[in-house]
């Protein structure tokens, strides 16, 4: 009896003892679990990280000023070798030299003049204005007439149009708008426009088998057409205020009048049609605004290129 009671307290003790243990094992391995239960932090993308610890990367002691191979000026890490560019040393845009209103200029067309002492049968002339906008920029009206009376060789009829208005606006750039207004270099864009009449006189067929030609004529045929030029050209200062101006033009048709019998074969202001180049020769006259600050930055421009 003694012995069973002995076994069973000895039972018991070991049940408490497995007990215990599994207590013990299942506390500690629970602490482990919440111990690994930190909330993640993401990494921060590529290219994403804090700019406090980029700029902590580039040391300002170990900069050095290097030129490039186009003789700028550029900082080196000389422990990196990284190159960076002194936003101090970039060159500043070219301010703007001359005032906003700087000029008046009116000239004199005489291209078609002096084309028809060269035997030219159409084309008279056009006067036109511009105004100088801190000598870069030159917004730009003509008004010119034109005419023609043209029998083309191996032709069969003669091309007339009575003397026709034409308009032209547009502007200009000019390249060197920091130098003496004197001498330019410039770019322009114009649209012209004319209303007119034109007619086709002693227009001849003949009859072939007959060999008895016949003639008629298509007259005052109206009109109306748009176009558009893009110049190329210069301005030189002859004397005082008089200057001679250059240009060669590229003009294509943007818009005419559709007719059944056919296209004229001359437009005012334009030309010929068939041709895309032309050019322009004009006698002009400048009228300065600002008078004193241009004298002002002419003397300072022609000492530092002294």
């Amino acid at each position: 009896m003694e012995t069973i009671d002995h076994d069973y307290r000895n039972m018991r003790r070991g049940f408490r003892l497995r007990l215990l243990l599994t207590l013990i094992i299942a506390g500690v391995a629970l602490s482990l679990s919440a111990q690994r239960r930190v909330t993640p932090v993401n990494p921060a993308a590529p290219g994403t990280s804090p700019k406090v610890e980029r700029e902590k990367r580039v040391d300002r002691s170990r900069l050095v000023e290097m030129q490039d191979v186009n003789g700028n000026t550029i900082l080196v890490d000389t422990v990196t070798g990284s190159e960076f560019k002194d936003s101090t040393m970039l060159a500043a845009p070219p301010k703007m030299e001359y005032p906003l209103l700087h000029s008046v200029t009116v000239g004199v067309n005489l291209w078609n003049p002096l084309m028809r002492a060269f035997g030219q049968h159409y084309g008279l002339g056009d006067v036109w204005g511009e105004v100088s906008l801190h000598n870069r920029y030159f917004p730009f009206f003509a008004i010119g007439f034109d005419n023609c009376s043209d029998t083309p060789d191996d032709s069969n009829f003669t091309f007339k149009t009575p003397v026709s208005p034409y308009f032209k606006i547009g502007a200009s750039y000019n390249f060197f708008y920091n130098s003496n207004p004197d001498y330019k270099l410039q770019m322009g864009l114009r649209y012209g426009f004319t209303s007119y009449k034109w007619s086709a006189e002693d227009i001849t067929v003949d009859e072939g088998y007959w060999d008895d030609p016949s003639h008629f004529s298509i007259l005052n045929q109206k009109s109306t057409a748009g176009y558009i030029e893009v110049t190329f050209g210069v301005k030189v200062r002859i004397l005082k205020n008089w200057s001679l101006g250059w240009n060669i033009i590229y003009h294509s048709i943007m818009h005419e009048t559709k007719n059944p019998l056919g296209e004229p074969m001359f437009i005012p202001g334009y030309g010929k049609r068939g041709s895309s180049m032309t050019g322009n020769f004009s006698l002009m006259y400048t009228l300065p605004i600002n008078k004193k600050k241009t004298t002002e930055v002419n003397t300072l421009t022609d000492e530092t290129e002294e």
